[in-house]
């Protein structure tokens, strides 16, 4: 599976080639320790906290969005990522906290619990932090 991947993702690609396999073993390989809230979670909180890793890694390719771009915050990949990021500025530690309340289940209110706002005023705090 992760052989089919790492395919799909450099098919084509001609950009750094060894930078971004190794970005998408980071994203890959983070699925293999993070919990998903027994199945719970957003698909997109999950594979926005794989994305955060590689962001934090170093590997996020140019064609990412910006910080403050997307349309929600549960949308997946580079714009999760980009959020978590602006959620673990303001208490470091959050994603690795986050990951670890949802080892057994997943809610919304994580966000309330670990940062004092709800997932909604969180995004809407962080929009306007980038004028978006």
């Amino acid at each position: 599976m992760i052989k089919s991947m790492i395919l799909s993702s450099i098919l084509g690609y001609s950009g750094n080639v060894k930078q971004e396999i190794t970005g998408v073993l980071y994203h890959e390989m983070t699925h293999i320790w993070q919990w998903n809230g027994n199945g719970r979670a957003p698909g997109g909180l999950i594979e926005g906290i794989a994305d955060y890793v590689r962001l934090k890694a170093g590997y996020a390719p140019s064609h990412w969005v910006k910080p403050g771009q997307g349309y929600r915050w549960d949308q997946g990949y580079d714009v999760t990522a980009r959020f978590l990021d602006y959620c673990n500025s303001l208490k470091n530690g959050f994603v690795a906290q986050l990951n670890m309340k949802m080892r057994n289940g997943y809610s919304d209110s994580y966000f309330v619990d670990l940062l004092g706002k709800n997932v909604d005023q969180l995004w809407k705090d962080y929009k306007a932090k980038y004028n978006n």
